[in-house]
């Protein structure tokens, strides 16, 4: 591929870039809801109604990996193009292999080095990462048993269940030891109470689900993002350990025609 083609590729895949990731940063931060899901059942007894507050099934909408899936799809592309440029204007330079973690990304120039800690350093792009939704540590979570959620990165705490109840009153007439039950006077009025009892009025379950990473996972992958800075400084200083050559730039006769038009 010609030069010119790559730069039409980078421009574009540039602003595709910086849309995705305010798009991402903004939807990890204020769409939280979208990873989360419950399920709640109510089965009623006998004389008595549903219970709506134990009506729900609300979905899973998406999960972490699902939409850094697509995010990394479009961002090895963009970067690609990125790189692929750097590597182009830097052809001959020399070269240092980067390694992480005892993991070799390979051998690049300091050009490359440097557009690819920019890239990284971006504050839009630590934003995703950091934003990215995480699932609460004091419940126990395990991968779902649910077929709605077969083959994704769903997740779930184990089921409650319940009973509902209500309280109800019981008239109770008082026993007078001094009337004969079977001889009641006519103007007889008897002394009552009322008792009050539980009922069950149904039984209910209620499960959550989520699709969100745990703080371990986050906390990961922005420690591997601060490796992978320190690396690329590292590299960046090797490479520039070297004697510095002077240009081949006039700078006097540059700046002189640049303010007087001196020849």
């Amino acid at each position: 591929m010609k030069v010119n083609s790559k730069l039409a590729q980078r421009d574009h895949s540039r602003s595709q870039q910086s849309a995705i990731l305010k798009d991402y940063g903004t939807f990890f931060k204020e769409k939280q809801g979208a990873f989360k899901g419950i399920k709640k059942t109510f089965t009623p007894r006998d004389g008595f109604l549903d219970d709506p507050n134990y009506m729900q099934d609300t979905k899973v909408v998406t999960t972490v990996k699902e939409k850094l899936d697509w995010f990394n799809a479009q961002t090895k592309l963009y970067l690609q193009n990125e790189m692929d440029i750097e590597a182009t204007n830097s052809d001959g330079a020399p070269t240092i292999e980067l390694v992480v973690d005892g993991v070799s990304f390979g051998k690049l120039t300091v050009i490359e080095l440097m557009r690819l800690y920019g890239i990284l350093k971006n504050k839009s792009f630590e934003n995703v990462y950091s934003t990215i939704p995480v699932r609460a540590d004091n419940k126990v979570w395990s991968p779902t048993t649910d077929e709605e959620y077969e083959g994704r990165e769903v997740f779930e705490d184990p089921m409650v269940s319940g009973q509902t109840r209500t309280s109800e009153n019981e008239e109770i007439i008082l026993k007078d030891p001094n009337v004969d039950p079977q001889h009641l006077p006519s103007n007889y009025r008897a002394q009552t109470t009322t008792k009050r009892h539980t009922v069950i009025t149904g039984d209910y379950t209620i499960q959550n689900f989520t699709g969100e990473w745990t703080h371990q996972k986050r906390a990961e992958l922005l420690r591997r993002r601060s490796s992978i800075l320190e690396a690329i400084k590292l590299a960046i200083k090797e490479l520039n350990n070297v004697e510095c050559k002077e240009t081949g730039l006039n700078i006097d006769k540059f700046i002189d025609y640049l303010t007087y038009g001196t020849k």
